[in-house]
């Protein structure tokens, strides 16, 4: 009842709002129209996928999903010759930037959830597993899976106090298609026990702790070996502003044109969310109003010298990650406004102190580090030059939060091994032909031959 009520009410209003929305606004109508001729590439990479092996498909909503079910494809990647992968995603942003992503037999495009194109895309993908990164569960895209008895998995699954499943009118509805899952792979405890007043099974709700600490790691270790690290790296007093928003950005800005005084040869390198014309532009005014001098990367050529100026403003997208390798401190935006904080670990990767706002209700990872010290709340600019200025006055207590940062990226990096002894332990996975019988030898020769 509740799905009929879904595919004949809810996913018709949302289409059509969406299609409407899109004539204003440039997201949505990138999405929609990403989606054209979905099924007929799909048909054309499907000529990559070798029927002896065994498919997987991991879905992932955008960016911050993909980055944590990497290590995971890494993972499957590394036994090339047994599994088929293929990456579904919902938002454009993701495709933008795969360009350091494991070799894929597939990308696609999620359909959007009606039942006609979750039936074709679920029989032409035919996966063995579905792994669907931290969110992004439709329903009409569960039901098809599940009556196909193909093993679904969610995991990093996150559980927020203030989801929409912890309302009472929409309990119910969330109940009736998480329970298709075969298992939830989740980070901590008390996400266990919040997916258990919407899922049946409290056996099958696992904690691993979270990929992403394995994937900042990762990342961390090959950046400071690059050519954008030579050209950042000008100072010890780098402060960088990550995924940042107009809130704080007033605040960070307010505050960087005092700190500017007392350390000369300082520089602040903001890389905003949205680097749209009129959100550089904002922060150009911005830099203006405090007397800094700023440079926009775009204008950026090899003969700029960097110290010159007070201010880099990123307008670029994918190297945020390597750019926080050059900061001493960090401060991650999201804090100041509704939605929330964005990623801290990537910043924690590199064992510096992170700053962020007040708003920490959706980063578990972000309370964990304010509890322990390493991250650190403020509320305005006064506070944020009094905080700054004290770990570059003082080095022993500055080499004190990077050590405590460290050790808390570290404590909790192996996530991606135990979610892969979780799947391949508690579920067989099934087989479509009977490649089961061979060894793994047998199994490469065969697929050796077929090449």
């Amino acid at each position: 009842m509740l799905r009929l009520i879904y595919n004949l009410i809810v996913v018709p209003v949302v289409l059509l709002a969406a299609y409407a929305l899109s004539i204003f606004n440039k997201k949505v109508y990138k999405s929609i129209r990403a989606r054209k001729g979905l099924f007929n590439k799909l048909q054309r990479q499907k000529m990559r996928v070798n029927p002896y092996k065994k498919t997987i498909l991991f879905h992932c909503s955008s960016m911050g999903e993909y980055k944590q079910a990497l290590p995971l494809i890494k993972a499957f990647r590394e036994e090339e010759y047994r599994y088929n992968i293929i990456l579904s995603l919902f938002s454009p942003s993701v495709v933008d930037n795969l360009t350091t992503a494991p070799r894929l037999e597939v990308v696609t495009y999620l359909p959007f959830d009606t039942p006609f194109a979750m039936n074709k895309f679920v029989e032409m993908c035919n996966p063995d597993l579905v792994v669907i990164s931290k969110h992004d569960v439709w329903p009409n895209f569960l039901h098809e899976l599940s009556r196909r008895d193909i093993p679904i998995y969610l995991v990093n699954g996150l559980f927020a106090t203030d989801s929409k499943m912890n309302r009472w009118y929409a309990k119910s509805f969330f109940k009736a298609f998480y329970k298709k899952f075969t298992g939830i792979i989740t980070i901590n405890e008390e996400n266990k026990k919040r997916f258990e007043t919407i899922y049946p099974y409290p056996d099958r709700i696992f904690i691993s702790g979270d990929s992403r600490f394995d994937t900042v790691l990762c990342d961390a270790e090959s950046a400071r070996d690059s050519d954008l690290y030579r050209i950042l790296k000008i100072s010890d007093h780098i402060l960088v502003g990550g995924s940042t928003w107009p809130a704080g950005e007033r605040i960070v800005l307010n505050a960087w044109s005092q700190l500017k005084s007392r350390f000369n040869d300082g520089l602040l390198i903001l890389v905003p969310h949205e680097i749209d014309v009129d959100h550089i532009y904002k922060i150009e005014s911005l830099c203006q109003e405090n007397g800094l001098n700023y440079l926009v990367w775009s204008d950026y050529n090899e003969n700029e010298d960097i110290s010159a100026y007070d201010v880099l403003i990123v307008d670029a997208m994918g190297i945020l990650t390597t750019i926080y390798s050059v900061a001493s401190v960090a401060y991650v935006g999201g804090g100041f406004g509704k939605d929330g904080l964005h990623s801290v670990l990537e910043p924690a990767a590199y064992g510096i102190p992170v700053l962020f706002g007040h708003n920490l209700h959706k980063s578990p990872e972000a309370r964990d580090m304010r509890d322990l010290g390493s991250g650190i709340v403020f509320y305005n600019d006064r506070e944020m030059v009094e905080i700054v200025s004290e770990m570059w006055n003082n080095h022993e207590s500055y080499q004190y939060l990077c050590n405590l940062t460290t050790q808390f990226v570290k404590k909790n990096a192996g996530a991606t091994g135990r979610i892969v002894e979780i799947m391949t332990q508690s579920l067989e996975l099934k087989s479509k032909k009977f490649h089961d019988s061979f060894t793994d030898d047998e199994l490469r020769k065969l697929i050796d031959d077929e090449k």
